[in-house]
């Protein structure tokens, strides 16, 4: 698949015009990472969000005295790591590639500039963000709950 594609296919991009993801498009870098790379731990510098091109990628978090707790298994055409593009922090989670793992990365800095050209499509996506926030804070308070029973 290639990235115009993947854009397309990608939640955080539903409702975009041909023109506005082939502006975005110009945004993205690409890097691919070896299996079992860490790509961020908790506490980094929050700079960027992926989109998953190609493999799977795990975020955890610490749960207590060097456990981690599994979140979420990410594949292709998932984001991770949207929170940096809003809100200028440490990471929260970790991200590890489980296999080799094709990326497209968006930097907070790239993200402003496409705000600035295409305020409405930034629009969009901020609301996704706020949505897909929303449900994992939710989701992840439920979890929260489980292990202090």
């Amino acid at each position: 698949m290639d990235n115009f594609e993947l854009l397309q296919k990608t939640v955080l991009f539903k409702g975009s015009s041909k023109e506005e993801l082939d502006i975005v498009m110009g945004l993205f870098q690409e890097r691919q990472i070896k299996q079992n790379t860490t790509i961020f731990t908790e506490k980094m510098p929050a700079e960027a969000l992926y989109i998953v091109k190609s493999g799977t990628v795990k975020i955890t978090m610490m749960a207590g005295e060097g456990e981690e707790m599994g979140l979420l298994l990410l594949g292709p055409g998932e984001f991770f790591g949207e929170l940096a593009l809003v809100h200028e922090d440490v990471r929260l989670v970790n991200a590890r590639a489980e296999t080799v793992i094709d990326l497209l990365v968006l930097t907070r800095k790239d993200f402003q500039a496409l705000l600035d050209l295409e305020p409405r499509m930034g629009a969009r996506m901020l609301t996704i963000i706020t949505k897909l926030l929303a449900m994992r804070v939710k989701a992840y308070s439920e979890k929260l709950k489980e292990l202090l029973l």
